[in-house]
Order: structure tokens, then C-alpha cells, then sequence
């Protein structure tokens, strides 16, 4: 197994190192608000475009990346549009990169063009609108959560707000110098749904959460699919869960004792929801139930 693993990482790297190249409409932005929750804007990375569209100035931003082998109406949209709509009155921009990452290794390629691209987009808004990068959140799942930080750290203007990688993945990023860090956003906040599975296993950000010990979620068994989009899952009722339960979290003292659910620090850090989080940081635990709704806080 270990061979095997160490040959992935391997065949990643060098397929990351050779590219594919995206086409000039292979990064495609769909835009979603209140007023259209379910059928988005196509957006054209020009100014005629984004002038003439419902992109608001007055609102803050949701830009959203799915991971390799989905599309902008794949699972991680549905979960995680309607949500983020019904918490907040945002624009939501949904970025369909599919074009480019039909299979991992091409995904895994192409990543830093896919960034580029997007932050080419928020460049371009803040030339246009005077809207300016600290309206942001990047919300990226598996190879979207580095992305996502690819992007910011392109960003001209000044530095994105917020960074919510969901299971950001492991294959080709150990030694990648573009992977996911705290230092891409003013905050950086990671959740470890298959920790060292699909997804990577140690932290990445100013807060790093691992729900069950971040390898595999309770209702899942050992189906690393399964805990993959149970971790978006978990993100999608943070963001609704309003006067109800909350993924409150344990902090850690390390890693080592998130994965193996032995942390026994202060509670009351929460995972996800669209509350500021300024000054909170750490590796934190917490368990959820088999069930909707999953928090137990």
C-alpha cells in the first residue's frame, strides 16, 4: 500500500508538472443570488458583462470551486449554494471549471490556471466596482480548497477575507509550493473529512477541524466518498443551523490528538457559519451525529 500510495503521489507530480492548459472559456462563472437561487448569470470575465449582470456591490461575495470529476451543478453546489443563499444575502459566484478537470490528475494540472483565472475575475471587479478583495469568502472542496488559495494569493488589491477549504486534497500536494496555507487569507479555515485518504491530512490554516477524527465520519464506514461529502454536508447545515445545534469544537493540543480523538481543550470554537472569526485559531475535534442534523453542539 505504501508503494502504491508513494507511485500516486509521483504520478501526480509529474502529471501537475507537464499541464494541459485551459481554453479561454474553460473557467466559466455562474452567478446565483436571492432573487435567482436556483438558476444562475453566466458571467464573462469583461467589464460589459459584470456591468450589465445582478452582481451587487452592496452585497458581500461567495465564490464557490468543486473538486475534479464535478460541475457547477454537481453535489458540492447543491448542498452549498441554497445554503449559503438562505444564511445570507450574497452574491454567490459559482465557478465551473469542469472543462478542465474532468479527471484528477487533470484537475490536479490545471489547478493553478483555474486560479489565476478566478483571481483575474476579483481582479476585475475591483477595477470596475471598487470592490474591493476583504468582501470575499472562497468556499473550494478537495482540489477546489487550494485553489482557493491559489486565487487569493493572486488577488491584487489586497487580501480575501475568508478561505473555507472543505477536504482540500492530498495526492500531489505534499511538496507542491502551491498548496493551501494560512498566509493566503486573513483567515483560513480547513475541514478534514478523509484525512489522509483523499483528503490532506495535516493542518493547513488558522483553524483546521477534524469532525471524528478527520480520517473517516461516523456514518460512512470506511467509504472515503462517503466522508468526503459528508464534509460539505456539514459545512451546508453550518451555515443554516441558526438557533439550532452547532459543530462546537474541542481544541487539540496536535494533530496527532484530533485524529485520535483524545483532545481534551477548551470548547467553543465552531466549525463553519458565517460568523467572524477574527483572533480564533487552532487545531480542534468534534463529533457529529449519524444523522441529520449532524452537529451536536
Amino acid at each position: 500500500m505504501a508503494a502504491l500510495v508513494k507511485c500516486l503521489i509521483v504520478l501526480c507530480a509529474a502529471v501537475a508538472a507537464s499541464g494541459y492548459g485551459l481554453g479561454d472559456m474553460d473557467v466559466v462563472f455562474h452567478l446565483f443570488h436571492r432573487g435567482s437561487p436556483s438558476v444562475s448569470e453566466p458571467l464573462l470575465p469583461t467589464a460589459n458583462s459584470i456591468m450589465q449582470s445582478s452582481f451587487s456591490p452592496f452585497r458581500p461575495t461567495v465564490i464557490t470551486i468543486h473538486n475534479s470529476g464535478e460541475n457547477v451543478s454537481g453535489n458540492f453546489n447543491a448542498f452549498v449554494v441554497p445554503a449559503h443563499l438562505t444564511a445570507q444575502d450574497v452574491n454567490l459566484i459559482a465557478v465551473d471549471w469542469s472543462a478542465g478537470s474532468g479527471m484528477y490528475t487533470q484537475g490536479l494540472a490545471n489547478a493553478v490556471q483555474c486560479g489565476e483565472r478566478i483571481a483575474s475575475f476579483i481582479n476585475l471587479i475591483t477595477n470596475i466596482a471598487n470592490y474591493g478583495p476583504e468582501n470575499y469568502r472562497i468556499v473550494g472542496v478537495g482540489l477546489g480548497g487550494h485553489i482557493a488559495g491559489i486565487a487569493a494569493e493572486r488577488v491584487i488589491a489586497g487580501t480575501i477575507a475568508h478561505i473555507v477549504a472543505i477536504d482540500p486534497s492530498f495526492f500531489g500536494w505534499t511538496h507542491n509550493p502551491n498548496i493551501l496555507s494560512a498566509d493566503k487569507a486573513s483567515k483560513v479555515e480547513v475541514l478534514h473529512a478523509t484525512a489522509g485518504v483523499l483528503g490532506y491530512d495535516h493542518p493547513l490554516g488558522h483553524l483546521d477541524f477534524y469532525p471524528n477524527g478527520g480520517t473517516y465520519q461516523t456514518s460512512c464506514g470506511a467509504d472515503a466518498s462517503c466522508s468526503h461529502i459528508l464534509g460539505y454536508a456539514f459545512y451546508a447545515e453550518s451555515l443554516t443551523s441558526e438557533g439550532g445545534s452547532q459543530f462546537v469544537a474541542t481544541a487539540c493540543d496536535s494533530y496527532e490528538e484530533a485524529v485520535a480523538q483524545t483532545c481534551s481543550g477548551e470548547k467553543g470554537v465552531v466549525f463553519g457559519g458565517i460568523e467572524d472569526k477574527t483572533g480564533q485559531s487552532g487545531i480542534y475535534w468534534f463529533q457529529t451525529n449519524f444523522v441529520p442534523p449532524f452537529a451536536q453542539g
